[in-house]
């Protein structure tokens, strides 16, 4: 029996960023275009608690600008 809890362990999920596999339960999404993100990509904007791929977090600017 493994130690390793079930939300570290691979999953049937592929992260577009890092190509890491993942529970979806355990990921996340990004506010901006809804693409499914692991837990090590996810970028957090901890003033908003906003949760953003590392995509959209590279131009963080840009949609701030929209807003």
């Amino acid at each position: 029996m493994s130690e390793t809890p079930w939300w570290l362990e691979s999953g049937p999920e592929t992260c577009q960023f890092c190509l890491r596999t993942f529970h979806y339960e355990a990921g996340y999404h990004c506010i901006y275009c809804d693409r499914p993100i692991c837990p090590s990509c996810v970028a957090t904007r901890f003033e908003n608690r906003e949760t953003v791929c590392p995509e959209c977090h590279e131009n963080g600017n840009r949609h701030e600008e929209e807003n």
